[in-house]
């Protein structure tokens, strides 16, 4: 109880691990250099690595909702600030022929939700591949390479 009573209850100590969470993991994806499709696939790294390492952090940001908590204005623009991190990665690669046709936002949103399903099926140890790492890799290897030119085509 003396740990709540320091942050304001249950949900101020939430609010607190959300906020220092999402800063956290915005420096993380903050990756630039003069190559936009590297930088782009250094955050989905550091995303996972983010994750790994600071378990109960991202336990609370994305895995599991607290019954009462609702993170604040404040807390939740930056959650948005921080996926525009991966949008500007995104929006530096279309500068260079890549995702044409493809919404900034959108293709930001594909690339977080992979990095987030398959993150979050390695922490809650519902992942079986034999690599977690280098199945990791390959995902979003995939990903960026199945979000190439846009087609007409479904497949």
């Amino acid at each position: 109880m003396t740990i709540y009573n320091h942050f304001n209850g249950k949900n101020g100590l939430l609010e607190i691990i959300w906020t220092e969470g999402f800063s956290n993991l915005q420096r993380a994806l903050t990756i630039e250099s003069d190559d936009p499709p590297r930088d782009l696939f250094a955050s989905a790294l550091a995303y996972r690595t983010f994750a790994l390492e600071n378990r109960a952090h991202y336990t609370v940001m994305f895995v599991h909702h607290f019954e009462g908590f609702e993170p604040s204005v404040a807390a939740t623009q930056l959650a948005v600030e921080t996926f525009h991190v991966l949008v500007n990665h995104v929006q530096r690669c279309q500068t260079v022929g890549l995702f044409e046709g493809y919404s900034a936002t959108n293709t930001a949103q594909m690339m977080w939700s992979a990095c987030h399903g398959y993150v979050s099926l390695e922490i809650t140890s519902v992942n079986f591949s034999s690599d977690f790492e280098a199945t990791f890799r390959s995902l979003i290897t995939g990903l960026l390479r199945g979000l190439g030119p846009s087609s007409t085509s479904p497949l």
